[in-house]
């Protein structure tokens, strides 16, 4: 007999003796005494026996062992095999699902950008089409059910691996990953950087990021002796299928990237602008899924003016980093100048001089699209202050508080501590470049001004130590023909002296921002600021512009959105495209007259998911099951008993005084 039925019968003994007692030889012997006595009995029962009875309802969780995770991230819509293999047409996801069905799994969470608890029954109508592939949502959920381990039906390709695995082990689950593809080698196009606009005749350069995934990629003999070697790929760039520029880079260990150049010279039209699409592609090595090994970017071909002028009265390190972006982003390049003493500059460049007259540097302003400087604001040259009140098109990298010549911004500060960007991305010129940073890995700028924003916008913010109020890192502003940004951050340099994000953001602003000051010298009436495949489209207005009208509109003719404003705002947010090609017609009227472009718009699916990664072994965990702490304090003992017992003395009071008892 087990010890909670012996102190079941210890309870009834003792309550039967303590109530035959009282109504036996205590009470008076009158007619029906017995049944008060029996609800006393009853009642001294279940307090005596009330911790040990069972409770009507129990708090554990419902554990089950068998729970399945399934990916719905994009990769899984790719074959199974390679596309030239026995099984074409058989997606991972359809392995997957073959998979799921056999294992009989009770619960199904589903993961991707976040995790899904979903009826087993209704996988079939399932579409893998998430943007992301992270897997600790769907452990965190699993456990939160109950589960001590779970299976994983995925192609192996997490954005978080490290990241779930810990968690995992953090959690106590047991995790088997189930495998719906083949780790073969792969080589894809992560990201390409190129300006928007090019002038026709000059050399433009088109940085490729190459990655390579799966296991390691084994040498192979080039068939072709002019073809690259065993341990190298070669890039096509094309214009209309004809082949316009070629680079040769080394294959990048699995889970890495590499960088290569295509050096292009457009050399169309002759007389005015054109948009052209150019195709990026690998050769000798293609991805075996064909999944990321050909991208496509657009760009307009268009006559251009001179180039821009670096100038840093306070130099450090940001002149080194910002002269050869700036050589590659604007047309015409760039002629850098870092003061020595007064009236004494050193000109950068491959042969370096020393300028006595400043006259040449002014000379050098007036005939550039882009005057860049880098000051003290509180102690600016006074020729350098009328530059900056005169040029239409200016960056400035502050040295120390005070007033921006030319727009009455008054820059405090530094404001102290370490400041991390953050997300999101505002809209603006550098958003489709940054839009797939992860944020989180740069390191924090250790110095930011502080500006009064007002209608000015901005291209990324910053908090302090990642907590509190938001601040611009990049503060821009268009009036008319006149563009100016300031640099609210100090020390850029140190995010692209880093391999990895930080360099590819601090990329990603130099080519946006500076894409968007030299853009026109007549500048758009209205400028679209999203990336392509962001989908929602959102553009900018200059405050001059009425009777403004915007249609978008398919290759085959039929209008997708339209929309009119005789005022228009400033920021007209629009619609949300379907992945295809479009074309956005923009017509009104400014100060100088009646005005109509047309630009074509390519919104692709969002590439991340198909690039190739590293795909480690499948993981294997033990179940190791921790000590839940609850999230309450309360009793777990039962109430029922002693609520019971209550009504029953309740009831044998009543029944006495009835049948004439005290």
């Amino acid at each position: 007999m087990t010890a909670a039925l012996w102190i079941a019968a210890a309870a009834a003994a003792a309550a039967a003796s303590l109530a035959a007692w009282a109504y036996v030889w205590r009470e008076e012997r009158v007619a029906g005494r017995a049944g008060p006595g029996i609800l006393r009995g009853l009642s001294l029962f279940l307090i005596l026996a009330g911790l040990w009875l069972p409770p009507l309802r129990s708090d554990a969780p419902d554990t089950t062992t068998r729970v399945l995770l399934l990916d719905i991230s994009r990769s899984m819509s790719l074959p199974a095999v390679p596309t030239d293999g026995s099984g074409a047409g058989v997606t991972r996801f359809d392995s997957a699902l073959t998979i799921a069905a056999s294992l009989g799994a009770e619960r199904l969470h589903l993961f991707g950008d976040v995790s899904t608890s979903v009826p087993i029954e209704t996988l079939s109508a399932v579409t893998p089409d998430a943007e992301r592939s992270r897997l600790t949502p769907g452990l965190e959920a699993a456990q939160l059910g109950g589960a001590d381990s779970v299976w994983v039906v995925t192609d192996g390709e997490w954005d978080d691996r490290a990241e779930a695995l810990r968690t995992a082990a953090r959690l106590g689950l047991g995790v088997r990953e189930l495998r719906v593809a083949e780790r073969l080698p792969r080589l894809g196009i992560a990201a390409v950087l190129a300006p928007e606009r090019v002038r026709a005749g000059d050399t433009v350069r088109v940085e490729v990021d190459v990655r390579a995934g799966g296991p390691e990629i084994a040498p192979t003999v080039a068939a072709d002796p002019g073809a690259a070697s065993a341990d190298s790929v070669r890039l096509e760039l094309r214009l209309g299928g004809a082949p316009r520029a070629f680079a040769t880079v080394p294959v990048p260990t699995p889970g890495r990237s590499v960088r290569a150049e295509l050096a292009l010279v457009p050399t169309e039209p002759p007389e005015e602008s054109a948009w052209r699409r150019y195709e990026i592609a690998l050769l000798d090595r293609v991805d075996p899924y064909r999944a990321a090994d050909t991208d496509a970017i657009w760009m307009e071909v268009s006559e251009a003016s001179s180039g821009a002028v670096l100038i840093s009265t306070d130099p450090d390190w940001e002149a080194r980093f910002l002269l050869p972006g700036l050589d590659r982003l604007v047309l015409g390049g760039v002629r850098g100048f870092l003061r020595l003493t007064d009236g004494r500059y050193l000109e950068m460049g491959p042969r370096p001089r020393l300028i006595d007259d400043v006259g040449r540097i002014q000379r050098a302003i007036r005939g550039a699209r882009l005057l860049v400087v880098q000051t003290d604001l509180s102690a600016v040259p006074e020729w350098i202050e009328s530059a900056l009140r005169s040029h239409p098109r200016r960056l400035v990298l502050p040295r120390g508080q005070g007033t921006l010549p030319g727009t009455g911004l008054v820059v405090s500060g530094p404001l102290p501590g370490e400041w991390y960007p953050m997300p999101p991305v505002p809209p603006s010129p550098a958003a489709s470049l940054l839009a797939d940073t992860e944020l989180d890995e740069l390191p924090p700028l250790r110095e930011v001004y502080g500006v009064d924003l007002g209608t000015r916008w901005t291209i990324l913010n910053a908090n302090r130590s990642r907590r509190g109020e938001a601040r611009p890192l990049l503060v821009a502003h268009e009036r008319g023909s006149e563009r100016w940004a300031l640099a609210t951050g100090a020390e850029w340099w140190r995010w692209a002296f880093r391999d990895g994000p930080p360099r590819r953001v601090y990329e990603g602003i130099l080519s946006g921002l500076v894409g968007w000051l030299v853009e026109d010298v007549a500048p758009r009436p209205v400028s679209l600021l999203v990336p392509s495949w962001a989908r929602r489209m959102a553009w900018r207005v200059r405050p001059s512009v009425r009777d403004l009208r915007i249609d978008v509109v398919t290759t085959a003719g039929d209008t997708v959105w339209s929309n009119e404003w005789a005022e228009p705002p400033e920021d007209i947010a629009g619609p949300t495209l379907e992945p295809g090609l479009h074309q956005i017609l923009v017509s009104g009227r400014a100060p100088d007259g009646r005005f109509r472009s047309e630009r074509p718009i390519e919104i692709g699916s969002d590439r991340r998911e198909l690039v190739p990664r590293m795909v480690p072994e499948p993981a294997v965990l033990a179940a190791a099951p921790v000590e839940r702490v609850r999230s309450d304090t309360r009793s777990h003992r039962p109430l029922w008993p002693f609520i019971l017992a209550m009504l029953l003395l309740c009831g044998e009071w009543i029944w006495r005084h009835r049948i004439g008892l005290r």
